[in-house]
């Protein structure tokens, strides 16, 4: 035991050696003669800890995740590269219109690269617009340094101050509003304060132009009249209910296309006009408003006045929305080519896949006339030699699909 000690570093006191006949060998056995009945090619086993490898306490505490407060969980999550869970927002009276629109807008990585360099001006130059973009920054932050719900309160305060029919009251508390006017005037606020090169963060983001074309249906004589503008929301209307939307992109379809009067030169009065729009261009984001609020006209007969309506259609959406059909005849050709450059990388890409599975498969041995069969060991090419290519990006705006 004393040579084995030397050998291994394990203490005579700690050897205890298997593969003996009997079972493991004691300290009273005698060595030689349990050897001497060992078969030839036997193999015992030497179980010990060797001097120098002791367990040891560990250097640092162990703290488990329960343990662990929100912030420090995002902060271990950060440090780890892991996305973080989305945190939750605590409602602020009837404010889930608020959390919906913090929750898609923060999550844009553009948007919030912006906001985090985003600077207070002094309190002389300072505005109400200057200070909902402060709060939305510390929004921002908050939601991404815990994996709880936030309170943003001094937001709902800016918010309610910048637009104030969001601090309407009802029956003692605040009344319902409208996720899609709470938007867009996030969006006003924010191109007036995020500023780039370009124009603004906003336009950046989320503009795209429309194309709209006046036919007058009364007179074949008069000349079509073109006219563009500038969005940041495509509409999806929900139709009728004689004639409901289903599907988003029947919704958005008929948002470009309808019926308006309007005073018409050449037949010198007002006349029924067929508007009929095609986006010129696409944004990196889209964002598409579902027309759920309407106004309901007033009824003589049950005496009823008007009022404001919401729609609860069912409107369905796939997960990919293809905007060709909507696009003018230009823009449908520079998206003919995106769609043919994101196919090649499809089909690239599905090639790949198929070529490794191949490799991956063992090759089949053949059998030799003896009857033996040859196996060679499969040749592992280490992780740093192996050359990584990224695939071509294709942004949405490339192809006409939005994910």
């Amino acid at each position: 035991k004393m040579k084995v000690w030397t050998l291994t570093q394990v203490p005579a006191d700690r050897q205890k050696w298997m593969g003996f006949p009997g079972g493991m060998l004691k300290d009273s056995d005698d060595l030689l003669a349990k050897a001497a009945k060992l078969k030839p090619g036997a193999k015992v086993m030497l179980v010990g800890t060797a001097e120098g490898a002791e367990l040891k306490a560990p250097a640092e505490k162990v703290v488990f995740e329960e343990d662990l407060s929100p912030e420090e969980k995002a902060k271990i999550l950060k440090e780890k590269k892991i996305e973080i869970p989305p945190a939750g927002i605590k409602n602020l009276g009837n404010t889930c219109y608020m959390n919906s629109c913090l929750q898609c807008l923060t999550y844009i990585p553009e948007v919030r690269q912006s906001l985090e360099g985003y600077t207070l001006p002094p309190a002389e130059s300072r505005d109400i617009d200057a200070v909902l973009t402060s709060q939305l920054r510390g929004v921002a932050q908050n939601l991404r340094d815990t994996t709880e719900s936030i309170v943003p309160l001094q937001f709902v305060v800016a918010l309610r101050q910048r637009f104030p029919r969001f601090a309407e009251m009802q029956n003692g508390g605040y009344m319902q509003q409208d996720a899609d006017e709470c938007l867009r005037g996030l969006l006003t606020v924010l191109s007036s304060t995020l500023k780039t090169q370009s124009g603004n963060k906003v336009d950046d983001l989320f503009s795209f132009r429309l194309k709209s074309t006046l036919k007058c249906l009364e007179c074949d004589e008069e000349a079509l009249q073109d006219s563009y503008e500038d969005q940041r929301v495509l509409i999806c209307h929900l139709g009728t209910q004689t004639e409901p939307v289903s599907h988003i992109h029947q919704g958005v379809s008929l948002s470009l296309k309808e019926h308006i009067e309007k005073n018409s030169p050449t037949l010198g009065r007002n006349a029924q006009y067929e508007k009929t729009s095609c986006l010129e261009t696409l944004p990196p984001y889209l964002v598409v408003q579902f027309a759920r609020f309407g106004y309901k006209a007033a009824h003589e007969w049950a005496g009823t006045s008007a009022s404001k309506v919401k729609l609860t259609r069912k409107c369905a959406f796939s997960p990919t929305f293809d905007l060709f059909d909507c696009a003018s005849d230009e823009l449908k050709k520079k998206l003919s080519v995106g769609r043919l450059k994101k196919k090649e990388v499809e089909d690239a890409q599905l090639e790949r896949e198929r070529q490794a599975m191949k490799d991956d498969k063992p090759a089949s041995s053949s059998a030799k006339k003896d009857g033996d069969a040859e196996m060679k060991d499969a040749e592992a090419k280490p992780a740093e030699d192996v050359e990584m290519k990224p695939a071509d990006a294709l942004d949405e705006y490339d192809t006409g699909y939005y994910e």
